[in-house]
């Protein structure tokens, strides 16, 4: 359950703008054996709310284009 978790984390903050790479976890983990459906649902689910995260700011951004 960690590593799903360690690997949502590592989506979610790939897919903002922070620098970070969740390759590596996905890879890592597929090593260990896990699933491969069960990794791409939760890396798309990261990255997805990740975008979510991103779009918000850019609304909250453009509360400031004229100031």
């Amino acid at each position: 359950m960690l590593s799903y978790l360690l690997l949502f984390s590592s989506a979610f903050l790939a897919a903002t703008v922070l620098p970070f790479y969740s390759e590596f976890v996905l890879f890592g983990l597929l090593q260990q054996g896990e699933p491969p459906w069960l990794l791409v649902i939760v890396a798309s689910v990261g990255n997805t709310l990740g975008a979510v995260v991103n779009w918000w700011l850019g609304i909250y951004v453009l509360h400031f284009k004229d100031k």
